[in-house]
This record gives C-alpha cells, structure tokens and sequence, in this order.
C-alpha cells in the first residue's frame, strides 16, 4: 500500500508560528511532535490552519494515531484512529497514511482486476485523442466530456456547459464555424479549424455516431489547440535560453561561495544583474573599482571577483587606506629594505604589494590614499613594479588591483584631492552597488541569514515576530547591511525572551545616536493606531502642500490606489 512521505519532526514546545514556518519550508502536510524522543502527537495543514490566529500559542495536536510497521500496513482497517504513522525495521519514522486513504484502497481492492483494467484502458484511449472530447447528441446538447475538458479551450470549464446546445453557443461567438453543424449537414466525418473567442486556432473533428435505424444519434468531438505548438516551439528556445543562463548563474554562485565563509546573501534583480557583472569581469585582468556606500558589502564583492578569477588559488590581500596613519602607509604597500629608516627591522620588510604577487590586492577605501602615495600607486600600475622605501632597483610585481570607495572619485579630481591620471587607471571597470534601501527585497533573506549565524554563535533560538520583520524590511537602513546585522546582532543579545517584538526593535533603533527619524512616539499605542496615525498626518499633509493625489502620490512613493484608498479613508473619518 502506498504511504505519504511528506511530514516533519517538530518539538512538542513549538508554538503555532515556528508550527507552521516548518510545515511551509518543509512542504509537509502532517508534523509529528515528539517529546523527551517519544511520538506523543500530529498536526496536520487542516488542524495548523484553524491555529493560525493565535501564532504565539502552544501547538495544540491530535493524539487519534497509531504506529505501525510498513509490513503491517494491511491490517490497520480495523482500528480506530486518524492517522497511521509508519516505521521501518528500524522503528524509525518513514512516512503516514490516513484512514481515509486506507478505506479508499480497500475500496479499489473488491473490484476486479480485469474490470479496473478494461476502464483504465478506456480512460487512457479517450483521454489520448487530441487534448478534448465532447459528446452532443442529435440536437446538440452537450452531454459528456472528457478529462481532458479542463485544458480551457473555450474560455471556461466544459463541465459548466454539460446540458447547453453547442449550436447556441457558436451563436453567442464561443467559437466559429461549428463543427457539430456541418456534421448535422453532412452526415459523415468533418475536420475543420476553428477560432475561439480567446484567439485560439482550433482543429476540431467530429464523428458521427448512427443508431440501428441509420438516424444520427451522436456526435463525438474531438478538439486540439494547434496554437499551441507555436508557443511550445517559442517556449523551447527560450527554456534553453534560461537554462544557459540558470546554469551561468549556479557556476558563479558554487565559485562564490566556495571556501567564502560570508556568504553573498540577495535575491533581488539588482544585485543578481551585478553578480553577472562580477562574473564577466573576474575573467579579465583589467582593474575594477567598486562604488558603494558604507556597509554595502563592497569587501564581499571584491572577493568573489577573486574567486571566479584565475588568480583564485593566489593570495587575495586587503588593506583599508583609511585605518593606517599616512606615515605607515607607504611602508605597509610597498615595504621596505633593510636599515631604511630608524626603527626597520634588520631584515627588511615585504609589503602588502609583493605579499600578493600573483593574486589580488584590495585596496578598500582609495580614496583616503595621500596624493604623494597616489603617485606611486600610479607607477604600480603602470609598469608592474613597485620601489621599497630605501631600495636601488624595482621589485617587479604580476598582481590584479581592485579599489573601492564610497566617495565619488570624480568631483575630488575636480577639487584636486584626488589624481586624475590615477582615477582613468582605476576606473577601467566601475562596479556599483546599490544601498541596502534600493532593494529592499534583500532584507528578509538578509535578517535570516544573520539569525541563524548569531543563533548558532550564542546557542540561542530567537526568532523575530511578523510585526518585527515587517518593521526590518521597511526600515531604510543608513548603515546598509552593516546595520542590519549590528542591530539582528543586539536584538538577540539584549531581548529577554525567544520572541523578538517590533517593540523590541523599536528600543534598538531609537538608541542609534543623532536618530534621523522625523516622526517621534512619546507614549505606547498599538502598533496598527500609530501606522493609520502617521499615514493620516502625513497624507494630510501631503494635501496641504499639492494639490492632486497624482503628485501626493509620486512624494509620497506609494501607487495611486493606495492613495486614493487612505484619501477616502481619511475623509470618511472626518465625515464620522
């Protein structure tokens, strides 16, 4: 007998929202709840369901089940439960049946095998001709149809019609010409294309079907959407397209990630088309500076070029350009001899230069370098040779550079602060990436990825409430993902409970130094008054100053509906 496999093993201490997380990431439909190693209870999708109002509650499960072995199975009809949990030889748990299904097979088992066969056989035959078939009888009444009915091609299920003459309907225009007309007019087997009322060309056959007198008595139709193959051949090619693309795309991610213990977390389109970027331009030697604000994660990008790069088994070394005083600076890049300046070491030094030759180095923050440090740098480059401090003759070097900023390189040339000359060598290939507040879709996956590490790292199981999170992904992040993990990172130290509330992050946010917040709560209300409150003040606002919800709208960056739905909110609670 066959079984479902679909469950999941849950705590018995689970409340109804961790419950039901588990059940979705899972993509099971019955959870089995153990307690001190036991099976003491079940849930299924139906009983989770009914729960699902109150999230913070205790799991509440059913205990009407029974265990059994899967040799064992057959015999489970004559007890009384609602579920049968089946374990293997090992007395571990392989999968469930319900005692629904259980009856139901028994069902199938009193009709005979040869009778199940002969209908099987004919099922399969009527649901092979074409993709559908219909039965009219003399006048046109529809009067069956087959499995295959609900494929649509008139624009609504077939069963619905069962009893309505298809002539009528060719009259209200479901479809043009009627086959079932012309064999009411010929008397014998038609082919002809139709074109129903959704655009589709139809080939429709009709067979007639005579009684013993030679009177018509049946038409058979039989219906395929030959429009159809023209979209399957489009589909193809665009499946190999996107298979391509798909396989391109989990080449760079396997690289990426491989031996990267921060891990590239997105799932917007922004920064998948920038990963593409990364890709194409990691094959290439050419220099790359990557724009970004602070916290962006311009570190992890300019690793993962290393990685996808031939240089990826070299070393890759890093050094911000604004952490060293400008008097080490030029020591730490380029090194130095021995007895160069009072205070070197006796045996000289190799710098960051020579330490990375043949891999990459990673200037973060170019734009904190000194202007007499700038021109070095620009001779590195050049001429791929670097000169230590006290040094008679060059050190040849066969290294990538990749900088980054947060600054905008091209008005410090204009102010002077910045090398002309060198911002054309760095500039070869800018990469940008965008803040944290432009794709606001990373931010759960974000939140996520940043609990299961602190979770991992302090033994915890914290877990952020739905008004939480919901909070996290419209919070606009200044500090960018930096931020964000900071602030996941505190939650989960400073909140007493397993839970993490918005009131909790609320607490968080508010503490952040010189807060660039303009709307200030000097007393506790529910969440949802204080949301409809603000969304009141500031449309009420919004209004004072322009005149059309169109331009209300566009500053506040909300849709027009939504708009016009608190306009109309707003104006039925001043009526009240």
């Amino acid at each position: 007998m066959d079984y479902n496999r679909d469950f999941s093993i849950i705590d018995d201490m689970c409340n109804v929202k961790a419950s039901l997380d588990t059940m979705i990431q899972c993509k099971a439909r019955l959870l089995v709840i153990i307690k001190d190693g036991l099976i003491v209870g079940i849930c299924d999708s139906y009983h989770l369901l009914v729960q699902a109002n109150h999230l913070e509650q205790p799991l509440d499960y059913q205990t009407d089940f029974i265990t059994i072995s899967e040799q064992k199975l057959d015999t489970t009809a004559i007890q009384d439960f609602s579920y049968a949990l089946i374990l293997n030889e090992k007395g571990n748990l392989i999968g469930w049946i319900d005692k629904k299904s259980i009856e139901i097979n028994e069902l199938k088992q009193i009709y005979s095998e040869d009778l199940k066969a002969v209908t099987s056989d004919l099922e399969a035959i009527v649901d092979s001709i074409y993709d559908e078939v219909l039965v009219v009888d003399s006048s046109g009444e529809i009067i069956r149809v087959s499995n295959r009915g609900t494929l649509n091609l008139w624009g609504v299920n077939p069963e619905t019609v069962i009893g309505e003459n298809i002539l009528e309907l060719e009259e209200k225009g479901w479809f043009k010409p009627s086959v079932t007309r012309k064999v009411m007019e010929q008397k014998k087997k038609v082919s002809i294309v139709q074109h129903n009322r959704l655009g589709r060309r139809i080939l429709a056959v009709g067979n007639p079907i005579f009684n013993e007198k030679k009177e018509l008595e049946r038409i058979v139709i039989a219906s395929r959407d030959i429009t159809v193959v023209e979209k399957l051949e489009a589909e193809l090619e665009e499946a190999i397209t996107l298979k391509d693309k798909y396989r391109k795309e989990v080449d760079i991610l396997k690289k990426v990630h491989q031996g990267n213990r921060k891990r590239i977390i997105y799932q917007s389109e922004k920064i998948k088309n920038l990963m593409f970027e990364v890709d194409m331009v990691a094959r290439v030697e050419s220099t790359v500076t990557i724009y970004g604000e602070s916290g962006v994660g311009k570190e992890l990008i300019a690793h993962a070029i290393h990685r996808l790069s031939p240089r990826a088994e070299k070393p890759f070394i890093k050094i911000n350009c604004g952490s060293i005083p400008e008097n080490l600076l030029e020591s730490e890049l380029f090194g130095y001899e021995k007895g160069a300046f009072t205070g070197a070491l006796n045996q000289g030094k190799k710098g960051l230069f020579e330490l990375a030759n043949e891999g990459t180095l990673f200037l973060d923050e170019i734009g904190e370098m000194p202007l007499n440090l700038q021109v070095k740098l620009l001779r590195a480059i050049q001429e791929r040779e670097i000169m230590k401090i006290g040094a008679s003759k060059a050190t040849p070097i066969n290294i990538r550079i990749i900088t980054a900023t947060n600054k905008n390189l091209e008005e410090m040339v204009a102010a002077g602060t910045f090398r002309e000359d060198l911002y054309y060598r760095i500039h070869v290939i800018p990469l940008f990436i965008p803040a944290l507040r432009e794709r606001m879709e990373d931010i759960e996956p974000l939140v996520n990825h940043f609990l299961e590490y602190y979770n991992e790292k302090f033994l915890s199981k914290k877990l952020f409430s739905v008004d939480a999170m919901e909070m996290l992904k419209t919070y606009k992040w200044p500090g960018n993902i930096r931020q964000l993990q900071n602030v996941i990172e505190r939650a989960i130290v400073v909140t007493a409970g397993q839970m993490i509330t918005a009131n909790d992050l609320v607490k968080i946010l508010e503490n952040r130094k010189g807060s660039q917040h303009p709307v200030e709560v000097h007393t506790i209300i529910p969440l949802n008054d204080a949301v409809q409150d603000t969304e009141k003040q500031l449309l009420k606002l919004a209004l004072m100053k322009y005149k059309t919800l169109t331009k209300v709208a566009e500053v506040l960056e909300v849709s027009q509906p939504t708009i016009s739905r608190l306009y109309k909110k707003l104006k039925e609670d001043m009526m009240n």
